[in-house]
């Protein structure tokens, strides 16, 4: 008798060809996506800066950033470096030598900017309207950076599917044969049982009676592949919604470094939370005026709108819980601001008092 092959093994087989390769492939196709196609260190002297060509092979929003780099530093002794509000750029794109979009309108660091552009190569000239060379030893980048977003979520979805599809492949390599066995197994005992039809069989008195054993059910294996596929698709859709911290950036306050504004006319935005007593609100205080909690952001919005503020201060006494001073950074944060935490909080209170 020659041994057949049962077809729940070459579709298995394919299924999980399927999902591996699958992904390899969508792995592959994600790896040579050009996310940042410029990343170049430049000056922030007043002038043109000029990319080159450089090739995009992605149909998305890509961000502009120009930033004075990642080792810059709030420096009182030099308010005029400070680019936050003051660094004005304007650029235009250009295709085969067209110009495909521009940004006439100037805009200050750090809003930011972008066009949208399919495949292809591109240049990019970016004119600095302000002169900020005393940053260039940091030095500052120029950034063209792809929002993959859209990708990554098809991806993600993708590499899911494929999953499944190799899961449902091994199923099909490995559990369906022994489905088919306990089933067939199950027929025949009910075959050799028959009064009727023993009868006619008297050659399997002969042979060897297998030991009575009780088989899995077949309506078992199939149930409990299901739940395992609907359980898997649940965690994954609970894994995509879950929510993921980035933190909240912010900058330290050297301890004897008086805060100050670039603009040397004006006060530094001090925002500072007082104890009270145990187990009430801690005062809030803007400047050493007396804000209201719920009016904090509305203050905030106030102030950052006059033209030298950007950066604010936060400080707080020892006693004050750290979740109050986590909600004031959240709130500066959402109004774009940069935010450094102030060591000394008594020193920048006498400060402000001074001050007024």
């Amino acid at each position: 008798m020659r041994f057949r092959l049962p077809i729940s093994v070459p579709i298995g087989i394919g299924l999980i060809l399927l999902g591996v390769g699958g992904r390899a492939a969508i792995d592959h196709w994600m790896r040579t996506r050009i996310v940042r196609p410029v990343d170049m260190p430049v000056s922030l002297a007043r002038g043109h800066i000029r990319t080159g060509s450089f090739r995009l092979n992605l149909d998305t929003d890509y961000w502009v950033d120009l930033n004075p780099g990642t080792d810059w530093r709030w420096d009182s002794a030099h308010p005029e470096c400070d680019p936050y509000r003051h660094l004005q750029t304007r650029w235009t794109l250009y295709k085969n030598g067209k110009v495909v979009d521009r940004l006439d309108e100037p805009i200050v660091l750090p809003w930011p900017s972008g066009f949208r552009a399919g495949p292809g190569v591109y240049e990019l000239d970016v004119e600095v309207m302000s002169d900020f060379s005393c940053l260039d030893r940091l030095p500052p980048h120029l950034e063209v950076i792809a929002n993959t977003e859209y990708y990554e979520t098809a991806a993600l979805f993708g590499r899911a599917g494929l999953s499944i599809v190799t899961y449902i492949g091994l199923v099909w390599l490995m559990f369906v044969p022994i489905i088919r066995l306990v089933h067939s197994f199950e027929q025949s005992k009910t075959i050799t049982e028959s009064a009727t039809v023993g009868q006619d069989l008297r050659w399997a008195r002969e042979l060897p009676l297998q030991p009575q054993i009780s088989g899995l059910p077949s309506f078992g294996l199939v149930a409990g592949i299901f739940y395992t596929l609907v359980a898997m698709l649940m965690m994954l859709l609970m894994g995509i919604g879950a929510y993921r911290s980035k933190g909240l950036r912010v900058g330290l306050l050297k301890q004897g470094t008086v805060p100050q504004n670039s603009d040397i006319w004006t006060e530094p935005l001090i925002v500072q939370v007082k104890h009270s007593a145990p187990g009430q609100t801690p005062d809030l205080q803007v400047n050493s005026k007396l804000v209201a909690w719920e009016d904090f952001d509305r203050v905030l919005k106030q102030e950052l709108s006059r033209p030298p503020h950007w950066v604010v201060y936060i400080g707080a006494d020892d006693e004050v819980a750290w979740q109050d001073v986590v909600n004031l950074v959240d709130e500066a944060h959402r109004d774009h601001a940069t935010v450094y935490l102030i060591t000394a909080t008594t020193k920048a209170s006498r400060l402000s008092g001074n001050q007024e």
